[in-house]
Formats: structure tokens, sequence, C-alpha cells
């Protein structure tokens, strides 16, 4: 091949790789916009939880002294009779000490008799003070009896033992929750809410809740009637305690069933909205841009106000949109 044809050929070469650059970068991008409608729809805004089933009625039994556990009188399921003993600490020093108050109660009033039968050898101060005594001794063996008293637990109410947390020979704490008794029958839902969602909830409100434990086809409707003023911080997260009930009860509902709550906080209906994510801010105020022409790139920038922020990510709009108008959620050039 001469040298001229070989030139020519790269010369063409160099005028098509040339002309296509030329091409590529004189071609206008092509715009493709992603559209919602302004449409009225039902706005609802929900608050979804966690919780479980607990009986409304239910109490924590503790020793009021701290000491080695004796003897256990009731598991986990058991049924409790009211005044019922539950469990006990050892007592067999406190009864040594009972033994001797009792021998001391003995001594002290036959002393006293003494002194009454011989009248002429003590006055009445001496007598005084020897009544004094049967009393004092009197008292020691009522504080050992209370002492008693508190190194056992007894059911203060009739229902079922759901928690039991120490065994026979365990050390028990003075205090320290180791019984929860609950009334049967009774069941409500208690769950922590945080802080962030805790002001959207009050009493009163509705809730729909799934249990683990049934079908999820299965819906139980509930409402709220208590929300604790205290907080309580789990892992640097504040919550807040808030119960509710159910409308209907249900025998196969158990303490600690694990539950899926669902609460309506706040609900318009028929109203304008549009997604969360055709929203921008400009400043302190809020827009949407509305395609008007999609071939020639025709946009209108409108300032809205909003409302109710509802689930799904819907945003009700108040103001400065029309139904049916196109606002856009996505700019992609290509």
């Amino acid at each position: 091949m001469s040298k001229l044809k070989k030139s020519i050929i790269w010369l063409v070469i160099i005028v098509v790789i040339i002309g296509a650059v030329f091409y590529f970068r004189s071609r206008k991008p092509k715009t493709e916009y992603s559209t919602e409608e302004a449409r009225k729809v039902n706005v609802i805004q929900t608050v979804s939880v966690t919780g479980e089933i607990v009986s409304e009625n239910q109490v924590d039994l503790a020793f009021n002294t701290s000491g080695e556990v004796k003897k256990i009188y009731a598991a986990v399921g058991d049924k409790a009779r009211k005044n019922q003993l539950i469990a006990s600490e050892d007592i067999s020093g406190l009864l040594i000490d009972f033994k001797e108050a009792e021998k001391d109660i003995a001594y002290q009033k036959k002393t006293l008799a003494n002194m009454k039968r011989r009248k002429s050898a003590y006055n009445r101060e001496q007598e005084d003070a020897q009544r004094a005594l049967v009393e004092k001794a009197k008292l020691a063996s009522e504080d050992i009896e209370k002492q008693i008293r508190e190194k056992s637990i007894y059911s203060p109410m009739e229902g079922i033992i759901i928690r039991k947390n120490i065994e026979a020979g365990e050390m028990a704490i003075a205090n320290s929750a180791i019984f929860t008794i609950a009334e049967e029958g009774k069941s409500i839902l208690e769950s922590n809410i945080p802080e962030s969602d805790i002001i959207k909830i009050s009493v009163g409100q509705k809730a729909s809740v799934t249990l683990d434990a049934f079908p999820s086809s299965e819906i139980f409707e509930a409402e709220i009637f208590e929300i604790e003023p205290a907080s309580t911080v789990i892992q640097d997260v504040v919550y807040y305690k808030t119960k509710l009930r159910f409308t209907k009860t249900d025998p196969r509902f158990k303490n600690g069933m694990s539950a899926d709550i669902d609460v309506k906080t706040a609900e318009k209906s028929n109203v304008l909205a549009v997604p969360a994510r055709a929203i921008k801010m400009e400043g302190s105020r809020k827009y949407a841009e509305v395609l008007k022409n999609a071939e020639k790139g025709e946009i209108e920038k409108k300032f809205i106000e909003t409302g109710l922020e509802g689930d799904e990510g819907l945003v009700e709009i108040v103001s400065g949109l029309n139904e049916g108008e196109k606002v856009i959620t996505l700019i992609k050039s290509s």
C-alpha cells in the first residue's frame, strides 16, 4: 500500500473521530421527569410501636430484709390465694432470739409478781420500774415477731404467679422484686413510646393491634387510657410508658404476649396531597415544581403551605397547588 493511500485512510479516521466528538458534545442532554399528580385522598398519620400484654392489676413482691431464701412455696403458673405464704427467708436465728425474748418476759413478770406478794419490801417506784421492764421485754418480743413476718412473703390478692426471679438457697436483696402476681382475666397492653412520637399520642386515641401468637389477619382494637408522665431511659433513648385497653377481651390472651400496635394519631379526609419527596425548601419556605411541558422543559415553581404529614410519605397541601397538577419528584438527565 502506497504512502498516499495510508495517509488518506488515517485522515478519514481522524475526521470521523472529530465529527463524532463534535456530535456528542453538541447534542443536548435528554431530561426525564418523574411526576406525581396532586390528588384528593385521605391522609392518615399513624405511630407504630411494639408492646406486650400484661395484667391490669399485678403486684411485684419482695422481702423487706436481705437474707438467704429458705423455702419457696409456689411456682410460675400457680394460682395463689389471698394471704397465701409464697416464700420465706432463713429465720433460725430469729427463732432463737424469740425464745429468749419469751423467757425474758416470763422472768420479768415473775419478778413483778414476787414484788406484789412482798409489798412491804418494795415501794411504788420499784414496782413501776419493774412494770417498765415487763413492757420493754414485750416490745422486744414484738419486734422479733415483726422481723420474722418480714422474712416471709404473702400474696396480697388472689391471682396467678407470672414471674419468679429467685430459687431456694439464693440471697434475696431487700425490696428487690422476686415474684410477680397478676389478677386473671384483666389484660391490657403496655408500650414504651419514644419521645419523638409521644407528642402525637393522647388518651382516647384508637389503635389496631396484632399479636405474634395470632394470625396477622386477626386484628384487635384498643384504646389508650394512660400515659405515664415520668420518662424511662432505655439504651440512651427516652421513652414514655403508655397503656391501652382492649375494646373486647379474649380468653386466649396471655401475659407476656408480644404485640404490634398502630395508633391512629390524626386523619383528614378528602384533602389535596402530594408525596413528601416532591416538596423542597427555599430558606424557610416550602415549594413544589409543577411540570407544565415536558418536551420544552417548562417548570413552574409554586410556593405551598402544608398540613398533616401522613403515612406512606403523603403530605397534605393546604394552599399553593391545584388538583391534577403534576409535581416533579425526580429529574434525571441522560
